[in-house]
Parts: structure tokens; C-alpha cells; sequence
């Protein structure tokens, strides 16, 4: 089998920040991609969705648990606050 028909498992884990009184929000899902920079790029994406303008922080783990990718944003885009990512 190739890394194709056998894509790898990755979780990313978000935290989102909100303005309301609950405070955040914790998201935590599966991206099954057939290579980590496949995996990193479905990560972004889901990463800019999940936070529609708002601040919060990101991992993406492999099956190992290392994490591969991570980003904090700390105010919205276009602000003209810089952001965080590593």
C-alpha cells in the first residue's frame, strides 16, 4: 500500500478565543493526509476557519504525538498587529 491509499492520522487541537461569557472554545479533530506538509497546509485552512477573526492558538500532532506545526494568533487578521507562528 502507498502513502496515498493509507493517508496518516494527524490531530489538531485549537483553542478560540471569544467575546462571549464562556470564554473559549476547544476544538479537537482528525486530518488524514498523506504526508505532513499535506497535513500542515489542511491545518492552516482548518486553523483560518475556525478562528473567523478571533485569537486562539493551534497544534498539529502526528501519531507519535510530536507536535509539527503550531500557530498563535493574537489579534485578528488585518488588525496590523503582528502574529505569532512557529
Amino acid at each position: 500500500m502507498d502513502a496515498r491509499s493509507n493517508p496518516a492520522a494527524y490531530r489538531l487541537q485549537c483553542v478560540v478565543h471569544r467575546e462571549s461569557a464562556s470564554g473559549i472554545i476547544i476544538h479537537d479533530e482528525q486530518i488524514r493526509a498523506p504526508s505532513e506538509d499535506a497535513a500542515v497546509a489542511d491545518a492552516k485552512a482548518r486553523f483560518a476557519q475556525l478562528l473567523a477573526g478571533r485569537s486562539g492558538s493551534a497544534a498539529l500532532r502526528d501519531t507519535a504525538g510530536r507536535v509539527v506545526w503550531s500557530r498563535r494568533q493574537n489579534t485578528p487578521p488585518g488588525s496590523g498587529a503582528p502574529e505569532a507562528e512557529s
